[in-house]
């Protein structure tokens, strides 16, 4: 008889636990899985440059594998969230066509050394409008800082351009409960002017197997395409993603 009072107890206890228990900090780790498909056109004075597929014309590899840190301050309804996630790719390639790149010729048989370099960081806001019963549906306000450093290197040319670009976005996030401890969701943020876009979106599914432990797997596009003048950005990172986020 003890044994069973004691089970129920306990079973009181883990439902409690389940329906009320709060973080005030979220802590997520993430592992994404990517594939890579982009082209940029850098000029430099009057030497237009040429569009360059950093895969198929650089060798750079188009699968490669990221981690991404995040924290989520939750305040109510209120979250304040931020997001850190280094990028990096290199190539390796004798080159079959002439490319110009930054006010510089690099000739068709050249071997080219070539580096990509993105630090991502994400700093926003999101306002929970329905949060009730693991449902949830929210408006974002983003602030994305894309540190980008590219480089060509070749025998008697050494050649880099860098950029830091500030990109405020906006968007929605959505939460729908489902039994036995799981839920589903998706976030899109992103913003789009003269023909310019950056989108940023995932959709996933949770577990909880404990109280404040969330594991989750999903899938997620990150495109960026920005022209200025001369200058060109097509850049789409795509591919599945697996996370893990404990709550303090």
């Amino acid at each position: 008889m003890k044994k069973i009072l004691l089970l129920m107890v306990v079973s009181a206890l883990s439902l409690f636990a389940y329906s009320n228990a709060e973080a005030i900090v979220h802590v997520e780790g993430r592992y994404w899985f990517t594939s890579l498909d982009s082209k940029v056109k850098v000029t430099d004075a009057s030497l237009v440059g040429t569009e360059i597929d950093l895969v198929d014309t650089l060798g750079m590899d188009d699968k490669k594998n990221f981690w991404e840190a995040r924290v989520d301050l939750n305040l109510g309804s209120h979250h304040l969230r931020y997001a850190y996630m280094p990028l990096s790719w290199d190539g390796s390639k004798t080159i079959t066509q002439s490319i110009n790149f930054q006010g510089k010729t690099y000739s068709a048989s050249t071997k080219v050394d070539s580096s990509l370099d993105i630090l991502y960081q994400r700093l926003g806001y999101r306002y929970d409008i329905i949060d009730t019963l693991g449902n949830k549906i929210g408006i974002i306000f983003d602030v994305k800082v894309l540190d980008i450093d590219a480089r060509l290197n070749a025998p008697g040319i050494d050649k880099s351009y860098s950029v830091t670009a500030p990109i405020p976005t906006v968007g929605l996030g959505a939460q729908i409960g489902l039994p036995f401890l799981f839920t589903v969701g998706a976030e899109v943020t992103g913003i789009a002017y003269n023909g310019n876009h950056l989108i940023d979106g995932e959709a996933l599914i949770n577990f909880e197997p404990i109280p404040l432990v969330t594991i989750s797997g999903g899938y997620r596009v990150f495109d960026l395409k920005v022209e200025d003048g001369d200058d060109k950005v097509d850049f789409k990172l795509k591919g599945p993603f697996l996370m893990v986020r404990a709550g303090f």
